[in-house]
């Protein structure tokens, strides 16, 4: 049975869910990511993956964030979770399966990974029926109509609408592969990253506030769904 199709945690604790690490990677279809964010303890940070996009270090560099090589960040990231006891959560196994398929520690972070999806769709069950009754059924008329139903009602976006949850002027769904492309483009042909035109800077911009959004949006997720400490004890 391949990582894909495993089942992962989908529970956490209140506790777990506070401190957590949250991941959010970015980059292209069929293709390793070229940054990550991370929001743990109510703070937000993105690293660039020099190795794999050189031409957004210099955009990294423009804005004071770090550079790394997609490998030793993912070590990073476990070896932080296990030392200082956390689990990393992702919305979808995407995040997960980065590790799996880089070959780099996926072992150590399964128990510790938590997929935000199914533990969304449960809060959402319990807190909102009504409005998981109607996802459900919207997303079986589509089928019915041999109709595209991916996450159709399922997105991070649809659950931070349930949450209320603060959402920037900027942010565009679907928008987030464009932009990066517009960016590094750019930097290729330009060189500098101050060379670049005030467009491009806005959408780097614009990329990294939706990136520091979404996890934002799952930690807040999160926490709303997570489960009370003392009974998650019990059931363990």
């Amino acid at each position: 049975m391949t990582d894909r199709n495993r089942r992962f945690r989908s529970r956490l604790t209140a506790t777990e869910a506070a401190r957590a690490l949250h991941l959010d990677f970015e980059g292209f279809k069929n293709g390793p990511p070229v940054f990550a964010g991370v929001r743990v303890d109510g703070s937000w940070t993105a690293t660039v993956f020099g190795d794999v996009a050189p031409n957004l270090v210099p955009a990294a560099e423009a804005k004071g964030l770090p550079v790394a090589t997609l490998d030793a960040f993912l070590h990073e990231t476990v070896e932080r979770a296990v030392a200082e006891d956390r689990v990393v959560t992702g919305f979808s196994t995407r995040e997960f399966l980065v590790f799996a398929e880089r070959g780099v520690a996926s072992k150590h972070l399964r128990s510790r990974f938590v997929n935000l999806l199914p533990l969304g769709r449960r809060w959402r069950r319990e807190t909102h029926p009504e409005v998981d009754a109607r996802v459900k059924a919207s997303r079986a008329r589509r089928k019915r109509a041999g109709r595209w139903v991916g996450g159709h009602g399922n997105t991070l976006l649809d659950f931070a609408w349930l949450l209320a949850a603060p959402r920037r002027a900027s942010y565009g769904k679907g928008c987030t592969t464009s932009r990066l492309r517009h960016v590094m483009t750019q930097v290729e042909r330009r060189g500098d990253f101050s060379r670049l035109t005030p467009t491009a800077k806005g959408k780097w911009t614009r990329v990294l506030q939706h990136n520091e959004t979404d996890c934002l949006w799952s930690s807040l997720l999160a926490e709303a769904g997570a489960s009370d400490d003392a009974r998650m004890e019990a059931d363990r």
